[in-house]
């Protein structure tokens, strides 16, 4: 069943508020308590595990302080890109769309459309459980006692946690704290250290033996299907066509009058039509010659000027040809359209169009042949290539992988598990391996976004307190220690304020800048 934003409203509000009410009702003895909707069922048991865990006290000090410089620059590269979307936000607001949506503003995985169900939950426990265990080892190594352990239950349970004596770790109005600033950072940092290395040791993984044991297999997959076709309510984008691995040999099975039988991994159609070659856009650019003469986003040019373009090849021959100010009349699969062509860098002229490259068109269904080859060679160019692949890593599930996946990239299921068929090492497995890939994919990423957000410089984020820590060991050396504790409170109280408001905005902005309710 398919929800709209305001469905997933109400369904999430009225589940949280009879996960409330529950919590209520249970709490107040035997270790149970609740926080709104959020169920925490506390234990003493296994306190002595985690003096166990930190009896290598220097091997865990020297490790934290090792990857301090690590959570600094997560840090300021999370802010850096906050504030990033916040001004191309403030300069150019985009339409309210799918990245906008209430059910896309928190990463739950299920309710998040760009985050697997099954997946997503798997990796959000490991990255919880990773996190909150460090938290609780470092609180040992440096003689702080642990209240409790638990799990944390919202309808079922999602991860566990660790309760610190909050007096000894920070002190109260009564008591200073028995922990030291360095000692505190450390603790502090634990949590989001633990995430970067999981999430180093997973991705290391993936992109390595992982992708490396992947075969490809050339298919042809439907990437577009126009509402308006016969066809629109059987067939949908991402199915597989049997029989033909290439459009050439698909161009001629459909001229031959043959039926085409398309499956993906929960249905079959058969279609048949008179098919078309061209090349495929997907995306008009603002202020564009094309967005000028009232070109849609996605369609299929099959010539220019009476001249075929029936492929990607014939399509940039004729555009070298051409000049700025030159008028060209271009057909395509949704109507012909008088474009008069702009200046282009090497002196040609330019529709202003996203071209994805040579595509069948077949009665309002387009098909393209996939390569993917091209997209493990894609993936595999990532982790080298520096803070670029970091960001490819890290929009991945949103923007997916050009010309394979137009709504993001959950990892392989559906259609993507007939481009590959395991190889090598991989072959005994079977498609276990896929299983295998997903589970190292989102792990690794769930934990490297956990650890980021983390580190962001506001309270009650973990970076909010190793921020205000630094800053106050710093002041200390330069004032007295009252001027040196108003300072850091005014200086936290501000990048709390600014983080706060930047994440507001980048949720509302689309909203409010084109008058849109949510």
């Amino acid at each position: 069943m398919d929800f709209s934003s305001e469905q997933w409203i109400i369904l999430i509000v009225l589940a949280l508020g009879l996960l409330s009410l529950l919590g209520t009702a249970l709490g107040g003895g035997r270790g149970i308590s609740s926080w709104g909707p959020v169920i925490f069922v506390r234990t003493t048991r296994g306190l002595g595990l985690l003096d166990r865990l930190a009896g290598a006290r220097s091997l865990w000090r020297l490790t934290t302080t090792i990857f301090m410089p690590i959570v600094m620059a997560g840090m300021i590269y999370f802010l850096l890109l906050l504030l990033l979307m916040v001004y191309v936000m403030w300069r150019a607001p985009p339409e309210p769309g799918s990245y906008s949506a209430p059910r896309n503003v928190l990463l739950i995985p299920g309710v998040n459309q760009y985050i697997p169900l099954v997946w997503g939950w798997i990796a959000l426990c490991v990255t919880i459980v990773v996190h909150e265990l460090s938290h609780g080892i470092l609180c040992r190594v440096e003689g702080i006692r642990v209240k409790s352990m638990g799990l944390i239950f919202l309808l079922f349970p999602i991860g566990a946690f660790v309760e610190p004596d909050d007096s000894e770790l920070f002190g109260d109005e009564k008591n200073p704290p028995k922990a030291t600033c360095q000692a505190r950072i450390r603790i502090l940092s634990a949590g989001v250290i633990a995430n970067f290395l999981v999430a180093a040791l997973a991705l290391s993984l993936f992109f390595g033996p992982v992708i490396s044991a992947l075969s490809p297999v050339d298919r042809v997959v439907v990437v577009d299907v126009d509402p308006e076709s016969r066809f629109a309510g059987d067939v949908r984008a991402g199915m597989v066509v049997s029989g033909a691995s290439s459009l050439e040999e698909l161009y001629r099975i459909a001229s031959e009058g043959r039926s085409l039988e398309l499956f993906d991994d929960t249905s079959r159609a058969i279609i048949s039509g008179e098919p078309v070659l061209g090349v495929q856009v997907v995306d008009t650019f603002d202020g564009s010659p094309a967005k000028d003469a009232g070109m849609p986003e996605r369609f299929v040019i099959t010539d220019i000027n009476d001249t075929r373009v029936d492929s990607l090849e014939s399509f940039r021959d004729y555009m070298n040809s051409t000049y700025p100010g030159q008028i060209l009349k271009i057909n395509t699969t949704k109507g012909s359209y008088s474009v008069k062509l702009a200046p282009k860098g090497d002196g040609t002229g330019m529709i202003g169009v996203a071209i994805s490259g040579t595509a069948l068109y077949l009665d309002g269904v387009t098909f393209q042949e996939l390569q993917p080859e091209r997209f493990l060679a894609l993936m595999r160019s990532i982790p080298s290539s520096g803070l670029k692949g970091f960001n490819t890593l890290m929009g991945l599930p949103f923007t997916g992988v050009v010309g394979f996946t137009s709504d993001g990239f959950q990892g392989f299921s559906g259609s993507m598990l007939y481009l590959f068929e395991p190889a090598g090492w991989a072959e005994p497995l079977g498609g276990k391996i896929f299983w295998i890939a997903n589970l190292l994919l989102w792990i690794g990423w769930i934990n490297m976004y956990a650890g980021l957000f983390n580190c962001l410089p506001t309270i009650p984020l973990d970076g909010g307190h190793i921020a205000r820590d630094m800053i106050r060991m710093l002041l200390d050396k330069v004032m007295s220690e009252r001027s040196a504790e108003r300072f850091t409170r005014g200086i936290v109280a501000a990048l709390s304020w600014l983080v706060i408001s930047s994440l507001i905005f980048t949720v509302l902005g689309p909203y409010l800048a084109h008058g849109i309710p949510l």
